[in-house]
């Protein structure tokens, strides 16, 4: 009997020692796809919402009020060894269909960047990206974004390119390369060919106290004609307040019918122009903030300005919490105006305008 009993208290030490050596063993002998589920520096899982409850006048219908989510995200992102980082940030609530790229139309970021040479200054992204116009309020997160200037609004902005990224000092220098297959740019013959080019300066001046965002981009529409487009932001910081100024100018094809009260349907050739002002404070958990935009679309087929716009905002968020993994939670509560100015061949129309006020919250939470 106390022979039994020893050895069934030596199994039971042996069980007890045996999963932690398996484990460390395991651990030294992990592949990519181990370390990926095991190190947090390596997947790191973000769950990204905004949810309001939004009051809007002077549509076509009258007010609106009612419940919306305004983005929904799962990010994938992290760095599986030192120097190469990858992403992946899918919209929960946009379409699977696959584009030209073969990602889904829902698909913001399915990226990997390299850092290369000895001193790591170069920095080359490949896969769905972002397209790397200027400007700040672009920069942001759309959940971060609430009157938007009309460019900013509606450009497509995510394709499948090559990025290369080279760093002096505190200053940044892009040079990208993407598919230029969005109807705003692309002919019919050319959606499945054309190539368009971006060149990004991020600048960062006097220690942070001012910042730029200034491109030049040009999408292939034909095979020898381009649409341009040059986009411009810059940041000034002091103490707690920032501010932003903004400015967008390019070319594309549109479809405005329904703002014109015109049969839908129909793409025209535009010039488009959008500027933004943007002063935000920052005292704690409270960060109130103003914002003005302004647009303006020329019809370049027809020769003439079709109509302007302008917009003013109110603005205050709150953060409540500095836990590592709520910190990013935050409520807000906000008033703007909308107006829009027809002109050219749609002067007889009557000009427009609304109130949107809501009330929400926002998180960017770490699940892994």
């Amino acid at each position: 009997m106390e022979k039994r009993l020893l050895a069934i208290a030596a199994m039971a030490a042996l069980l007890a020692f045996v999963p932690r050596t398996a484990t460390a063993q395991y651990r030294e002998s992990e592949t990519v796809m181990d370390r990926l589920i095991w190190d947090d520096e390596k997947l790191n899982i973000l769950l990204d919402t905004r949810f309001d409850l939004r009051l809007t006048t002077g549509n076509s219908d009258g007010k609106e009020l009612g419940f919306r989510a305004q983005t929904i995200k799962l990010w994938l992102t992290g760095e599986i060894v030192p120097g190469i980082r990858y992403r992946l940030r899918q919209k929960l609530n946009k379409s699977l269909d696959a584009l030209r790229d073969n990602y889904a139309s829902g698909t913001d970021h399915a990226w990997i960047s390299f850092d290369v040479g000895k001193t790591k200054l170069w920095t080359i992204t490949a896969g769905k990206q972002s397209i790397n116009f200027g400007t700040f309020e672009y920069d942001y997160n759309s959940a971060d974004v609430y009157l938007s200037t009309m460019i900013n609004d509606d450009v497509d902005s995510h394709k499948a390119g090559v990025d290369v990224a080279y760093r002096a000092g505190k200053q940044t220098l892009h040079i990208q390369v993407v598919n230029s297959d969005a109807t705003q740019f692309a002919s019919d013959e050319y959606k499945n060919k054309g190539l368009g080019a971006t060149f990004l300066w991020e600048g960062n001046l006097w220690d942070g106290k001012v910042k730029t965002r200034w491109a030049y981009s040009a999408f292939q529409h034909t095979r020898t004609r381009f649409y341009n487009w040059v986009t411009t932001g810059i940041q000034g910081n002091a103490g707690g307040f920032t501010v932003e100024a903004d400015y967008y100018l390019g070319e594309r094809n549109m479809d405005y019918g329904t703002i014109v009260d015109e049969a839908s349907g129909t793409l025209s050739f535009v010039r488009d122009q959008s500027a933004a002002l943007n002063l935000k404070y920052t005292a704690g958990r409270w960060h109130p903030s103003v914002k003005g935009v302004w647009n303006q679309r020329r019809d370049r087929e027809l020769g003439r300005r079709a109509y302007d716009g302008w917009g003013i905002q109110a603005l205050i968020e709150f953060y409540p919490f500095t836990a590592k993994y709520v910190k990013d939670l935050r409520f807000h509560a906000a008033w703007w105006y909308n107006r829009t100015d027809f002109a050219g061949p749609y002067a007889g129309l009557p000009n427009s305008g609304g109130h949107t006020a809501l009330v929400g919250m926002r998180w960017l939470f770490k699940a892994k």
